[in-house]
């Protein structure tokens, strides 16, 4: 039950934290605290069709949770003398959050990263290797079957040659054929 009402709270909250921040951005001088949560919730309900937020006892305890924390935006337009970055930004007054320790990133040495890509290197040549060898195959199975037919064609000519008839020639050329034959 608890968990349902979170997520409602968890979102409405959000929501209402943008309108905030956007309504402490447009921010006149001289205005307060209270002239800008008039803003957030007049921004509020115009983006939320006329429904108003009903959960500022909420809000205000999480808005200084580090996760709806607004940190002050540093002034970088003016002039600003010479000095350290932490005298430009200031040191970081918010605390990490607490969390559970992350265990080491395992990383691979230097030599077995050098290895995996020579493996990979020498297992990609020797693929290449394999196809160019079975395109030679490939195109030495097609020059023989070309010469085979050739020679096929060659005798066929030869056969055709032979079974001329030479009694419609004349002597000359019979002479010729049969001297072929």
């Amino acid at each position: 039950m608890l968990t349902s009402k979170w997520h409602t709270l968890n979102a409405n909250c959000q929501k209402f934290n943008a309108a905030y921040k956007r309504a402490k951005r447009l921010g006149r001088s001289g205005e307060n605290d209270m002239d800008v949560l008039k803003r957030a919730q007049s921004i509020y309900r115009d983006k939320h069709k006329g429904v108003a937020f009903c959960q500022h006892d909420a809000w205000t305890i999480l808005k200084f949770h580090p996760k709806w924390d607004v940190p002050e935006q540093v002034d970088l337009t003016g002039d600003v003398p010479g000095g350290t970055q932490e005298d430009l930004f200031g040191h970081d007054a918010r605390p990490r959050p607490a969390g559970k320790p992350r265990p080491a990133k395992k990383t691979k040495s230097d030599a077995t990263a050098s290895t995996d890509v020579s493996n990979a290197s020498t297992q990609f040549g020797e693929v290449m290797e394999q196809e160019l060898c079975i395109k030679r195959e490939a195109a030495k199975r097609a020059f023989e079957a070309q010469a085979e037919k050739d020679r096929t064609l060659m005798r066929l000519e030869e056969l055709r040659f032979l079974a001329t008839s030479t009694k419609d020639l004349d002597d000359v050329d019979a002479y010729w054929i049969k001297k072929q034959k």
